[in-house]
């Protein structure tokens, strides 16, 4: 952008001061019964937003825990009532699933629309416009033909839902636009794929070699079991560098644009050796975990503009309620492609 000053995001936080938040969230949920768990939710929140900086401004999470609250009860008695029902009513189970698959584009857009207006810069808002009827194609209709396009149609999905969610956010008046085109996409998820040919070879020839072989087809197969989960943690790395790029890259916010610099290769690295941390430290790394990476994540980010970044104004927008949001949560609903 000719003219443009950059603006560097930075993350401030320490891992030492989010393992105290955490490790009290998590131990007052446990003596709750799980009722603080919306209070943690708001204290994580508002500790990752607060220390997330932009040219010296922090952003802020507006939540409230209550509004967090009424949403999980809902979300809760929605679950109790599928988990009873699965036993003693199998019918309503298979009626709760299906009502929930149909609701799967209101949680979506509900989702978004609540963690938008929940979040704020400078004391003005971000919001999220996407209608239903738009969502019900990208993440209802688009995922069902996964299986009969043998996955295929990934790239173009995710390509729909990242223009989607950034052509209708906002940030106060201002919305947003995206110039990304389809074909970036289909390079990111060939190469993807690719990673797994290796594993899901030998671990064909190991079921194949099974009943002629057995030893061999058994080391074949646990062969291809490790090394299909070490691709996975490449593959979530790489897209999720290669993806956020395109995401950022190509977006802009009226006159400001975005640089994102994320690299795979570092992605890979803090995905592989936050694994094997958490393993041997039993968890407790968790905090540290979270911490590095969005350390990285918002190192690797830069705001250009050529106007102080003070410009923005916005109008007053309308909170809404938690219950799609927590559903969302509960039920691992959400955009999904970063």
């Amino acid at each position: 952008m000719a003219d443009s000053k950059s603006y560097p995001l930075s993350f401030n936080g320490r891992g030492s001061e989010y393992f105290k938040i955490w490790i009290v969230n998590i131990l007052l949920s446990i003596v709750t019964v799980g009722i603080y768990s919306a209070w943690a939710k708001v204290r994580t929140q508002r500790w990752f937003y607060g220390h997330t900086v932009l040219d010296g401004q922090p952003f802020t999470y507006l939540a409230t825990p209550m509004q967090l609250l009424m949403g999980r009860l809902i979300a809760l008695v929605v679950i109790a009532v599928y988990a009873l029902s699965s036993h003693f009513m199998p019918a309503l189970a298979v009626a709760i699933m299906l009502a929930l698959l149909i609701a799967t584009p209101w949680l979506v857009i509900a989702g978004l629309r609540f963690n938008a207006r929940m979040s704020a810069y400078r004391g003005i808002r971000f919001d999220f416009t996407g209608d239903v009827k738009e969502a019900a194609i990208l993440y209802l209709l688009l995922p069902l033909l996964l299986p009969f396009t043998l996955g295929l149609i990934l790239p173009y999905m995710t390509y729909r839902q990242v223009r989607f969610v950034i052509a209708h956010t906002r940030f106060g008046n201002t919305p947003a636009q995206y110039q990304g085109q389809l074909k970036p996409f289909w390079r990111i998820y060939l190469i993807a794929l690719g990673m797994l040919l290796v594993p899901a070879a030998l671990m064909g020839v190991g079921v194949l070699r099974v009943a002629s072989n057995p030893e061999l087809g058994a080391s074949l197969l646990g062969v291809g079991v490790v090394l299909f989960y070490a691709a996975l943690l490449m593959i979530s790395g790489y897209v999720m560098a290669r993806v956020g790029n395109l995401y950022f890259n190509h977006s802009s916010l009226g006159a400001v644009g975005f640089e994102s610099r994320l690299r795979a290769r570092s992605l890979i690295w803090i995905f592989v050796s936050n694994v094997f941390l958490l393993v041997i430290t039993l968890g407790l790394f968790y905090p540290w975990a979270r911490v590095r990476l969005a350390r990285y994540r918002a190192a690797q980010l830069t705001v250009q503009s050529a106007q102080a970044l003070d410009i923005f104004t916005g109008s007053r927008v309308q909170a809404p309620g938690a219950t799609g949001s927590e559903m969302a949560d509960a039920l691992d609903v959400g955009a999904g492609f970063l």
